[in-house]
């Protein structure tokens, strides 16, 4: 799955997340991207530090939602915030979590766009 404009990225992570492909959720990410695992956390760098953190997600069937709140967007850069939310089975049973994300995205040579930034726990 390839992210064609700013305004499919939350879509396009969704689908993703959602059918637990997690090569497909690290490929829209670019090579050195930074996101951050938990609030206050420190930030992962590399798509090898995604991926890993992917496979150890402490919910299983997890399933996400976003709202999405805003998109600015310049050229080969685009800022969105989404709220989300992630339902699913933790070790203690049915479990949910919720947050903001601010994602900075860069449009790439073949004109689709990867994620260089993720904060999913945006400080409110």
């Amino acid at each position: 799955m390839k992210i064609m404009s700013p305004a499919q990225g939350d879509d396009v992570w969704r689908d993703c997340f959602n059918a637990g492909d997690v090569d497909a959720l690290v490929g829209l990410y670019e090579e050195d991207a930074i996101f951050v695992p938990e609030p206050g956390g420190k930030p992962l760098a590399g798509r090898d530090a995604i991926r890993d953190f992917c496979l150890n997600f402490p919910i299983t069937e997890a399933t996400i939602e976003f709202r999405p709140r805003a998109i600015l967007e310049r050229d080969t850069d685009a800022l969105t915030y989404s709220d989300w939310t992630i339902r699913g089975t933790g070790p203690d049973g049915p479990t949910a979590m919720d947050g903001q994300a601010t994602v900075l995205m860069r449009k790439q040579a073949d004109s689709t766009w990867l994620i260089a930034m993720d904060d999913p726990f945006t400080q409110r």
